[in-house]
């Protein structure tokens, strides 16, 4: 999930200023993934090619909740009590406030896939949430009614496979080959270097205006940004099954050149140190229990 904050592509400031102000209403924000209930299932096998995968989220009763959003190069079609939207992806981590109890279903694109699907560029949802019916029209408050109106949150999220699966008619046109090749590239993450376009354009073939161009429109940043998100990830991942690790080394296997890239790193896309996201992650997902948790990159 991501929160409608344009500042956030201009003022590299935002994140820790959101973060101060969220603790002084409401105290230290989390990082999503520790607070609440979180659960995944896979999308019907026709969607399968396009989304990642369908789930929910309930926030714990009692009192407001602030939450960090870790960017993962995802976009998203949520529901929750303010209706449908589509959520762009995000450079960094957003900090949305969520009331007590709030439930969010999602369904959550493949990484390269929601600009066909959406028939949209994702450049223009970069870091923003945005009202579903804004680009389906109509038919999106349609689908809000009939989810707003099922019995539970499985019902709901069976209402929203079936939109989608009823999409599907309009069969989106698959993105440029050269999409799915930089994404499987940087996915392996292979490479430490700060800007990974030249290795890219040269194993792809293509050329790095044209690549630029392609992971604008169908990432929602360039491939410098998804290589960086995608290495973040990978550090979150290892701190999950690694609990007890040390720093170094999860950086080092994550793909940073070193602890102190990771600290600038980690700051730099989510306003938390390493230690802080390594203690929230093993406080929740410690051993014995990472078993239970499926990961989202």
């Amino acid at each position: 999930m991501g929160t409608s904050c344009p500042a956030y592509d201009k003022d590299p400031g935002a994140p820790e200023r959101l973060q101060q102000e969220a603790r002084l209403r409401l105290g230290p924000p989390a990082l999503a993934q520790t607070r609440g209930i979180y659960r995944e299932q896979s999308p019907p096998a026709a969607l399968a090619s396009q989304f990642k995968c369908l789930w929910l989220h309930r926030m714990p009763d009692g009192a407001p909740s602030t939450i960090a959003v870790v960017p993962d190069g995802c976009s998203d079609i949520i529901w929750s009590s303010k209706g449908l939207a589509i959520v762009g992806p995000d450079r960094i981590a957003a900090f949305p406030e969520l009331p007590a109890g709030e439930t969010i279903i999602g369904a959550r694109f493949r990484i390269g896939a929601a600009a066909s699907w959406l028939r949209t560029p994702l450049r223009e949802m970069t870091g923003q949430t945005v009202p579903l019916h804004l680009v389906w029209g109509p038919a999106a408050n349609e689908i809000e009614a009939r989810i707003r109106d099922a019995a539970s949150t499985p019902e709901r999220l069976g209402v929203l496979a079936a939109a989608l699966l009823g999409r599907l008619s309009a069969e989106p046109p698959p993105p440029p080959p050269d999409i799915a090749a930089c994404v499987a590239h940087l996915q392996v993450g292979r490479s430490t270097v700060d800007d990974p376009i030249r290795t890219l354009v040269h194993e792809i073939g293509t050329s790095e205006r044209t690549l630029r161009r392609h992971c604008h429109e169908h990432l929602g940043y360039g491939a410098k940004t998804l290589g960086r998100i995608l290495r973040l990830q990978r550090f979150l991942a290892a701190c999950r099954s690694r609990p007890g690790d040390t720093l170094a080394n999860l950086a080092v296997d994550a793909g940073y050149a070193d602890q102190a890239h990771l600290a600038r790193e980690a700051r730099g896309l989510t306003s938390f140190t390493p230690r802080e996201i390594q203690r929230q992650l093993a406080a929740r997902f410690g051993i014995g229990r990472v078993e239970n948790f499926r990961t989202t990159t």
